[in-house]
């Protein structure tokens, strides 16, 4: 008995009607991903040929937010562990590991769960897919707008270990209730502002308190071990009032902003906490819970004393203790609209106000102002507050150099204060201005802020081991350390400017002192942060903006070595990386930033190291005019959000004589120092005699070695990584543009 099956097959014109029925009802602009996709939010899955309606479509668009949500989720588990891996296989092989193959790291990419590109490009293999993967492979992909953490942060976004993942993944990992989390990252403006007051989600976020004894322990914290550098109020009874009016005050009578200010404070204390079961997840719960907390009312609405200084606590948290991928974006933004709050609440008129009360408010204006312009110096923007602007006078701090019987924190305050008016104020004005300034203004600068004077108790001084009291000890590297970012702030770009040009770097080059200036601040800056990590070893790990301007400084030396390999710096060069390594190495179990930089400083540093061992050895030029678009350092580059294309050859100025004629006294004898201690093979000698100078210009490393004892007396090849595999020699030119050295 014959069966006879009878198939019904669709006409690709049916087909087609279909697909064109389904785009009239989705209102398809035909424009993939179309409007109407985008607005739903499933512009991944845009029906570009590739979505056929059917049994459960509607349910697919409709709980596509969800979906996506958890994508992402996992994308960033799928990533983390990842990591892991890698550095886990780092120390036991120099092969990659076989679950880390480039074909393998697009998996957790969401557009290729669905075959297409947001491009429109169908694929997960495409080759643009694999080289984005490649870019993104152990941080966050980002935009120019990313610099500063990333570029820690620093290069603070591109090495993030707590980056601003969706809401539920926030929401899960912190433990806090979704719609808080969702109202946490609207902040400071949330999307549907209310009139009136919200006590149900004041007291939400009230119950999430800890226990009184443990707030106050916190906060102990926070003034013992933060509030040294900024501090909301320095009266003895504004802590304890605090705590007893968040604990004890009815809750219609517990303005939301006071209890906001309360968390932050919980925030910064739980970040500086040191004791040893502290748990890393505590703070950001807290900063999650401020912002929640901020948005109960609007901001623009009568703000009061409590919404400023939390909003100042909020920005300040973003750039000295967070790994958020976007801290310093979320601060920069948060700095225009505190600076637009400020100006109606500081100026200084004829209202008589209680004494106590005025200089507090001058103590706040001016630490926003502080933060504001080292936030400015480090995006390369003009600030929020302009200081001709401000007819504020500075506190009146008990300003001795000889600080005895006085308040070292005073001390301190005032010397900040005073070389935030007379220099970084004027280092900040020439680097955002329009035209590029006289290299005569830029070294008369130099000049003033090296010439600065600083309260001999403030000067740091490693004494065989005596560590200074707490917190002068973090004082004097703070005050080092500003002192020094300023310096590099100033020479950023002259120092890029002179790597960049294509006859390769002599010390005739008109930009030489600020590659000199460059490397001895950032020995200066090295230097302090191993003395500090050496006094106060915890403390110096919870602030996360030291470890990003030491990375941001190691690769500027991995800039000078691979560049310049004929430089007679490079000696010294080679030992300062070590320092690095060696400082990242020893902290990464601790330290986040240094955890997630350590695989990239690694690649570059072996890249460099590759470029300036073969020119020792003669078989390269000191600079290659075809560098590698795709070495590991252009990669590093392009996470930082710099232009991926080839930029225009610099056209190299004319070359100075003397180029050191005008600069410091202090350039010059640290020049006269190294070209002394460098065999004469390694040394372009200046024209002219150097005169002997009074003045010393001390930096963290003195002394020299040759080629064949840079690691010890083994062949400098055995020390290769698996990143000197396939490299090329010379440096890409995406790494010639100073925006991815970042300093706060």
């Amino acid at each position: 008995m014959a069966i006879r099956l009878k198939l019904k097959v669709r006409r690709p014109t049916e087909q087609r009607s279909r697909v064109n029925d389904l785009r009239i009802v989705l209102q398809c602009d035909r424009v993939f991903p179309c409007q109407s996709c985008c607005k739903r939010g499933c512009a991944e899955i845009c029906p570009d040929g590739a979505l056929i309606g059917g049994k459960g479509s509607r349910f697919i668009l409709a709980n596509t937010e969800q979906l996506h949500e958890k994508i992402k989720a996992m994308a960033e588990r799928i990533r983390q562990l990842e990591d892991g891996l890698g550095s886990i296989q780092l120390q036991h092989s120099s092969e990659p590991h076989p679950l880390l193959q480039p074909e393998l790291l697009t998996i957790k990419r969401s557009p290729e769960l669905f075959g297409v590109e947001r491009n429109g490009q169908s694929g997960p293999h495409s080759d643009s897919g694999r080289s984005h993967e490649d870019d993104h492979h152990g941080s966050s992909s980002s935009s120019p707008r990313d610099i500063g953490l990333e570029v820690r942060w620093s290069f603070p976004s591109a090495f993030d270990t707590g980056e601003l993942v969706s809401t539920s993944a926030m929401s899960t990992s912190l433990g806090l209730p979704y719609d808080i989390a969702k109202l946490s990252r609207s902040c400071p403006v949330p999307k549907s502002v209310h009139t009136d007051l919200d006590p149900q989600l004041r007291q939400r976020i009230r119950d999430m308190l800890p226990p009184r004894h443990e707030g106050q322990r916190l906060c102990e914290q926070a003034q013992l071990n933060a509030f040294w550098h900024y501090s909301p109020d320095t009266s003895e009874s504004f802590l304890p009032n605090l705590i007893h009016s968040v604990y004890t005050t009815p809750l219609d009578a517990l303005l939301p902003h006071r209890l906001s200010l309360f968390l932050m404070i919980l925030a910064i204390g739980a970040a500086v906490d040191l004791s040893p079961h502290r748990d890393p997840q505590t703070a950001e719960r807290y900063h999650h819970l401020a912002r929640a907390a901020v948005c109960e009312t609007a901001v623009i609405d009568d703000p009061s004393f409590d919404t400023i200084n939390t909003l100042f606590y909020e920005i300040w948290y973003l750039l000295m203790f967070s790994n958020h991928k976007r801290a310093a974006e979320h601060a920069w933004g948060i700095m225009g609209l505190l600076a637009k709050l400020a100006h109606s609440v500081y100026r200084e008129g004829a209202v008589k106000m209680i004494p106590e009360e005025l200089d507090k408010r001058k103590a706040l204006l001016w630490n926003m102002m502080n933060v504001d312009v080292r936030l400015a110096l480090m995006l390369r923007r003009p600030p929020s507050l302009c200081i001709q602007h401000v007819d504020v006078k500075r506190p009146a701090y008990m300003f001795d150099t000889s600080g005895t019987g006085l308040n070292l924190t005073a001390v301190y305050h005032g010397w900040r204060d005073a070389f935030l008016a007379q220099c970084q104020y004027p280092v900040l004005e020439m680097i955002v201005s329009p035209q590029q300034p006289p290299y005569t203004d830029v070294l008369d600068l130099d000049a003033m802020i090296r010439n600065y004077e600083v309260p001999q108790v403030m000067r740091m001084v490693d004494n065989a081991g005596a560590v200074p009291p707490h917190p002068l000890s973090m004082q004097q590297v703070l005050t080092l350390c500003t002192r020094e970012v300023a310096l590099l702030n100033l020479h950023r770009g002259f120092f890029t400017q002179a790597l960049s040009i294509t006859e390769g770097f002599t010390v005739r080059h008109r930009y030489a002192p600020s590659v000199l200036a460059t490397y001895g601040s950032i020995s200066n800056y090295l230097w302090a942060v191993q003395t500090c990590y050496k006094w106060q070893p915890e403390l110096t790990l919870r602030f996360a903006a030291l470890w990003h301007n030491v990375l941001s400084g190691g690769l500027a030396l991995c800039l000078l070595l691979g560049r310049a390999p004929s430089c007679p710096l490079c000696p010294h060069v080679n030992i300062q990386l070590d320092n690095v390594r060696s400082l990242f190495m020893e902290v990464r179990d601790r330290c986040p930033v240094a955890a997630k930089a350590l695989l990239p400083l690694e690649a570059c540093v072996a890249r460099a190291r590759s470029v300036y061992i073969d020119w020792c050895r003669g078989s390269i030029d000191r600079f290659s005019e075809t560098p590698k678009e795709d070495d590991e350092i252009c990669i590093l580059a392009r996470r930082a959000g710099l232009v991926p294309e080839r930029e225009a050859t610099v056209v190299p100025p004319p070359e100075d004589p003397n180029p050191f004629e005008l600069a410091h006294p202090s350039l010059r004898r640290c020049y006269e120092q190294f070209i002394a201690k460098v065999p004469s093979t390694f040394v372009d000698p200046l024209p002219g005699q150097l005169e002997s100078m009074t003045q010393a210009y001390s930096t963290s490393a003195e002394r020299t070695m040759h080629v064949d004892d840079l690691n010890g007396g083994k062949d400098p090849s055995s020390t290769q990584t698996v990143y000197n595999a396939g490299l090329g020699s010379g440096l890409g030119s995406e790494f010639t543009v100073s925006s991815w050295m970042t300093y706060f």
